[in-house]
């Protein structure tokens, strides 16, 4: 349950229950962190072989402690730590930090267990165990041994970061602060028995002062609850980053053992992360890109980007890199290029990228005019300055304006300073300390600039605003045929052909003659889930003669297939004739619950995997926004002189079907292919599915 932290990350008393002599033991480096960041609360060494530690009387227990601690830090050997929880909730001690290992992630369940059901009984709240703690960086409070912390770097800022390892925590923490980045926070939730990377990410978002929410993830346990996370950020105008681990086979089996967490599916967490606003990582550079450009106040209001560049290649390579992340580098207006090109030379280019060259640093104005065009000409949302070895009193002019222009500006303006340090070392760090995002590679210059458009441009994820309503599901058989997986998807207004099941010849041949020829004949059983590999369909039948023959053959080939199948009858349908072959399913995540998939059929999703996810349920632009996405979207929208197909219609199935999967609970698979998508203004038709029970 949501619970205040700020005892926790604030505290004004702490404990450290196995506090050693030796300060650079995982034991004795908490109480030298403490000591070392001038904590200006109370400390407690806890351990009974010493009176005195470090300057500080030393307690042999936390029942002797003078007063209850807001925190108490467990640094014992994991045999010992059921002990001294039962300790801290005698004491009523509030909050806990297990340090020890030992527990889930080693395949100790019933230690790790134990150790909650104690804290349980004292209202005590547990961060870990097998974690490496956490550090409030606002207020000089470091509740952790890491060796990372033991440092007199400057790294205070806007960044607040959630790791569940503790290892590669703190590790990319210290990567980042060399990198330039500011952190307010940094937690490691290791085994999260308790404690989780929602409950400390749900806290900073509270906090005025946190601009980015960084998330290290192995896996969850409970997928609502990140992503109403995801939802709150996205109201209160924080971005969240996610570097999201065990995504491979591999990888899930060693996150599972490492942190005791269910890791889900890679294509589901991609497409979920994406519908939600979130922005991926794949490695400790993109934390340390976004912790830079977040920093910055300013937040681009759309993609089109203004490229000012001293090299005439690097300004091509940027624009290429723009291109490829879905940013656009508009050509300036006349009026544009005619104020900038008074101010470069004539083998220079005034158009967008505009190739200032190294020659505008002769002109005093040129610099500053060509930057203020860009950023006052209402055709770009965001500026990116390239500037290749300049160096002298000529890189400092350009550093100082980039500095006046970053303070005045309210788009963003990002720097890729292509220089080494021993050149151009302190035009860098004047650039970081205004704050001002600059880099030394094109390629990471563009990842953040286009996480930041992507975030800043993305809708709002969606929150269920579906009328309760009764399953239907739970009134069908409990194993389902594609008639049973029909009248589910009619039930929610989804286009079916017309069809019947019959039990006799005679019933087949007078609802061939009320459907209308051709029809189809399939054998309907729940034994038999895939009737073309059995052989018990036949297509096109064209007169009576036909289904006379065909009903036999089929229901003789039934028997042979499985003599024990339970033959529920013969469904007669309508042959939708034309239109294009898709397809829409839907599946229930042990992660997210139900997600939904649309694509093109047949050679699309067998060998090009050409689907498009999203958790349900989903909206009509949200559906659209799909069937727009995949690769084969030009066949819908009628490439090369092909008629142009259903795409609303197609999208309002999707949609339908995703509200389908969001209220029927017991649904674990919904496979509704083909649908046939007709020719613009004539809808769409599911003409076969298959629907499984199971949670």
């Amino acid at each position: 349950m949501p619970q205040d932290l700020n005892a926790l990350l604030c505290p004004k008393s702490v404990a450290v229950v196995g506090a050693s002599s030796n300060l650079e033991s995982i034991s004795g480096r908490p109480l030298k962190l403490l000591l070392r960041y001038k904590f200006d609360g109370r400390i407690y060494p806890v351990n009974p072989k010493y009176e005195s530690l470090h300057g500080l009387p030393c307690f042999p227990d936390v029942l002797s402690l003078p007063e209850t601690p807001d925190v108490a830090l467990i640094a014992v050997r994991s045999s010992l730590v059921p002990e001294v929880i039962e300790q801290c909730a005698a004491r009523r001690v509030p909050f806990v930090v297990i340090f020890s290992s030992g527990f889930a992630e080693s395949g100790d369940a019933t230690s790790q267990e134990r150790v909650i059901e104690l804290a349980r009984k004292g209202g005590v709240r547990i961060v870990g165990p097998n974690c490496q703690g956490l550090a409030n960086l606002a207020r000089g409070i470091p509740l952790s041994f890491s060796a990372s912390l033991d440092s007199d770097r400057p790294c205070k800022g806007p960044v607040a970061y959630v790791s569940q390892s503790g290892a590669f925590g703190f590790s990319s923490y210290s990567l980042a602060v060399d990198g330039g980045v500011g952190f307010r926070y940094v937690v490691t939730t290791g085994n999260q028995a308790d404690l989780d990377v929602v409950d400390f990410g749900m806290h900073f978002l509270k906090d005025p002062e946190v601009r980015l929410l960084l998330v290290y993830l192995e896996g969850l346990n409970d997928g609502e609850r990140f992503l109403e996370l995801l939802r709150t950020a996205k109201e209160k105008e924080i971005p969240v980053a996610v570097l999201k681990a065990g995504k491979s086979p591999s990888a899930q089996a060693a996150a599972k053992s490492h942190t005791a967490a269910v890791a889900g599916d890679r294509v589901v967490w991609e497409a979920v992360l994406r519908q939600y606003g979130a922005i991926e990582l794949d490695d400790v550079e993109d934390m340390i890109d976004l912790g830079i450009a977040f920093a910055a106040p300013q937040r681009p209001e759309g993609k089109r980007v203004a490229i000012l560049t001293t090299s005439g290649g690097a300004g091509i390579i940027m624009a290429d890199r723009c291109s490829d992340l879905g940013l656009d580098v508009p050509r300036f207006s006349p009026q544009i290029q005619e104020r900038i090109a008074a101010h470069i030379p004539p083998f220079g280019s005034p158009a967008n990228p505009v190739d200032m060259t190294a020659q505008v640093i002769n002109d005093p104005e040129g610099f500053p005019i060509c930057l203020d065009s860009a950023l006052s000409s209402g055709e770009a949302d965001a500026v990116v300055c390239i500037i290749s070895m300049i160096t002298g009193s000529s890189g400092q002019a350009m550093a100082d304006e980039l500095e006046r222009a970053f303070r005045r500006s309210s788009k963003p303006i990002l720097c890729s300073w292509l220089i080494d340090e021993e050149h151009g070392g302190q035009f860098l760090k004047q650039l970081h300390a205004a704050g001002l995002p600059v880099y030394r590679s094109l390629r990471r210059c563009a990842f953040a600039l286009a996480s930041m458009v992507k975030w800043q441009t993305g809708r709002a994820p969606m929150r269920p605003a579906i009328e309760a309503s009764v399953p239907f599901l739970s009134t069908l058989p409990e194993e389902l045929t594609e008639y049973d997986s029909k009248l589910l998807l009619a039930h929610y207004g989804v286009p079916i052909t017309r069809e019947k099941l019959c039990l006799s010849l005679e019933e087949a041949l007078s609802a061939a003659n009320d459907i209308g020829f051709p029809v189809a004949l399939k054998v309907i059983s729940p034994q038999i889930l895939h009737k073309t590999e059995a052989g018990v369909v036949a297509l096109r039948l064209s007169d009576e003669e036909e289904v006379r023959n065909a009903y036999g053959r089929l229901l003789e080939r039934a028997r042979r297939f499985d003599k024990d199948a339970q033959i529920k009858g013969v469904l007669v349908q309508e042959m939708v004739e034309g239109g294009l072959e898709c397809m829409i399913g839907a599946k229930r995540d042990p992660v997210f619950g139900p997600i939904i998939a649309v694509g093109l059929g047949g050679i699309y999703v067998e060998v090009l995997r050409d689907v498009a996810l999203r958790r349900c349920p989903v909206d009509e632009e949200e559906a659209l926004e799909m069937v727009r996405s995949l690769k084969g979207f030009p066949l819908l929208a009628g490439a090369r002189g092909s008629t142009k197909k259903d795409i609303s219609a197609l999208a309002d199935m999707t949609r339908r079907i995703s509200e389908l999967a969001y209220v029927e609970k017991d649904l674990k698979e919904l496979d509704v292919n083909p649908v046939i998508v007709l020719d613009e203004g004539h809808g769409a038709v599911a003409v076969d599915a298959l629907a499984l029970r199971g949670k």
